[in-house]
């Protein structure tokens, strides 16, 4: 079950709606008006994509998971995912028909920790 209550839930159905309070969406309303991110300071804005896929901030947290998802969907598959054109993210997320839970909690289990490490 995708949402059980749990922040993980929380987070993911943020992510899956595109409301997770990163800055590119909230950028008018928090202080400055910065789209960047300003957790890894690589001058790129900081989407939902960016958070999950690229910021080195969340390297650690991102690689352990990342892990399951290769060992779920296999190396080759997950490479040709990244080059479509939301980069694997609705696998991630479980909105792809092929995903399975054990990636969707994976990628819960990155959400909680990446958020926490970033208050």
């Amino acid at each position: 079950m995708f949402y059980d209550e749990s922040f993980g839930s929380q987070l993911l159905f943020a992510v899956r709606c595109k409301a997770l309070s990163v800055n590119r969406p909230t950028w008018r309303w928090n202080e400055g008006n910065i789209r960047l991110c300003l957790q890894c300071n690589r001058g790129v804005e900081e989407t939902v994509e960016h958070l999950v896929l690229e910021c080195s901030k969340y390297e650690h947290e991102r690689e352990s998971r990342m892990d399951v998802v290769h060992e779920q969907c296999g190396e080759n598959k997950w490479n040709a995912r990244c080059v479509e054109e939301d980069s694997g993210m609705r696998y991630l997320v479980g909105l792809d028909e092929e995903c399975n839970m054990t990636v969707v909690d994976a990628i819960k289990y990155f959400l909680v920790h990446a958020w926490n490490k970033r208050q």
